[in-house]
């Protein structure tokens, strides 16, 4: 499986970003922070919302391995009122990727995407960021399933 995104280690970047939480930073300094400590050189790849909101919300429900967050039962309601379709899209991921651990990134959008809009009634973004993160994640063995 592919580590990179965005042209840096994605598990370097996710593992970074999480060691500055620990240590009081906000999530997206230190998401931004860590991309560029690894190399990355476009500000708006690193600033992107997408992948960046779904690392947060897939750490904080404790959907990560490895760093003891309490698994989170979370309904993608929720997470969408409260804090980030991309965590939705995150949250989704994992429940399709459950259900076909060999699924192509390609279909795992297409069926988030409509799983999304079953659920709430509009398209979602057409941004795949989120879902290509969890993806990769998931392929890496860093997601935590329940």
């Amino acid at each position: 499986m592919d580590r990179v995104m965005f042209r840096v280690n994605l598990n370097d970047w996710l593992e970074g970003t999480i060691i500055k939480v620990k240590n009081n930073e906000c999530w997206n300094t230190a998401w931004l922070e860590t991309y560029k400590e690894l190399g990355g050189q476009s500000v708006e790849s690193g600033k992107k919302s997408c992948p960046k909101n779904a690392a947060r919300i897939l750490y904080q429900s404790g959907r990560l391995k490895g760093h003891n967050k309490p698994y989170k039962n979370v309904s993608f309601k929720d997470v969408k009122a409260n804090d980030s379709v991309n965590g939705v899209y995150a949250l989704m991921a994992i429940e399709q990727l459950k259900q076909n651990d060999s699924i192509e990134l390609s279909s795992l959008v297409k069926s988030v995407h409509e799983n999304f809009k079953k659920q709430f009634g509009t398209a979602p973004n057409t941004d795949q960021g989120a879902i290509k993160l969890t993806f990769k994640l998931w392929h890496l063995n860093k997601i935590f399933q329940k």
